[in-house]
């Protein structure tokens, strides 16, 4: 028997290990059916489904993995409707092997008429991102200035709104946007004449400084913040319920946008609700109503109610209402003035 036979044997388990590791991570990584490439490829055939339909301009999506996100204010029900159905229809069912959108979760909201200057920015300490609309394209360069002074890169998308401008709108966007890029990472929101902004101060001084400059708005505007750093919140009490409702989803964030009715809640969007709890307890007024899809049970409830307690908010002022298709998984939260919602239940 040859001598050399078992090292040769060895070196050749040794090089046939290597290949099948170096094809493990080619085909995790940088192949056409990786994780990266498939989500790639998703967010990719989801836009252009939103350009198809011509609904590109105000809906903004996000893969996680097969997942996909629908954001943005929608002018009107039926737009909301066009983009849910054509992002489910841009690329087939799949599943999570095979590749395809498993799920659409719809986050979007209705922009009202009476309102229709809805904005939207968020900001994660490099990139600065806006969404809304504009009373004219004229409005929409200058805020698209403003942002770009900021952020060289900023990605500003406005659609015209039939919405009239209000005496200082310019002034109250170059404020937030101003008081936004200051922050580690935050999220502001501009709807009718309220602004609201939250987010992580990346030190005492500056959080102080932030939640400070939020509370001189141009006129006729009212503003709203709450601003974290470390363990302490900057954040003033809000007696208007529409500025509450307003800061409470600016705490949600990014990662609070897209709540699904699925067990178990991901630790990004407990934190969220969490942040979102503590800006709720600087509300004076309103209760605060969290809407679920038809059967998501006793258990998501509690699940979801958990975390925005541990933020700070008082239980007797937290209600969940189940509503809406029951094929749907998206979760709403929403500030109201008490006795203006039917069908809620109120947790104890």
């Amino acid at each position: 028997m040859n001598r050399f036979a078992p090292l040769i044997r060895r070196r050749g388990l040794l090089i046939a290990a290597g290949m099948f590791l170096l094809f493990g991570i080619w085909a995790v990584h940088l192949s056409p059916w990786s994780a990266r490439a498939m989500e790639t490829r998703l967010g990719a055939a989801a836009e252009a489904g939103l350009e198809r339909v011509g609904e590109q301009g105000w809906a903004v999506v996000e893969m996680r993995g097969q997942r996909a996100i629908i954001s943005g204010y929608a002018p009107s029900e039926d737009a909301r409707a066009r983009a849910v159905r054509a992002v489910r229809q841009a690329d087939w069912a799949g599943g999570t092997v095979a590749g395809g959108i498993t799920r659409v979760v719809d986050s979007t909201r209705l922009a009202l008429p009476e309102a229709g200057l809805a904005l939207r920015a968020d900001f994660d300490g490099d990139a600065l991102t806006v969404r809304g609309f504009a009373p004219d394209p004229g409005a929409a360069s200058r805020v698209g200035d403003i942002a770009q002074a900021l952020i060289a890169d900023a990605d500003v998308f406005l659609e015209e709104s039939a919405g009239q401008m209000p005496d200082g709108w310019e002034a109250a966007v170059r404020l937030l946007l101003g008081e936004l890029v200051r922050l580690g990472q935050g999220t502001a929101f501009l709807l009718d004449e309220g602004m609201a902004l939250a987010g992580l101060g990346g030190n005492t001084q500056t959080a102080q400084s932030v939640a400070g400059g939020m509370m001189s708005p141009p006129p006729p505007f009212g503003a709203v913040a709450h601003v974290r750093a470390g363990a302490n919140v900057y954040a003033a009490p809000v007696r208007s319920v529409a500025l509450c409702d307003l800061l409470v989803q600016a705490a949600l964030g990014p990662d609070g946008s897209a709540l699904e009715a699925r067990l178990p809640v991901s630790a990004e969007a407990v934190d969220a609700l969490a942040e979102a709890g503590s800006a709720f307890s600087r509300c004076v007024r309103g209760d605060l109503v969290i809407t679920t899809p038809l059967r998501s049970g006793t258990a998501m409830a509690e699940a979801l109610m958990s975390p925005l307690i541990a933020g700070g908010a008082d239980p007797q002022r937290l209600m969940v209402r189940a509503s809406g298709p029951a094929g749907e998984s998206g979760i709403t939260l929403e500030v109201v003035a008490r006795g203006t919602r039917e069908d809620v239940s109120e947790a104890s």
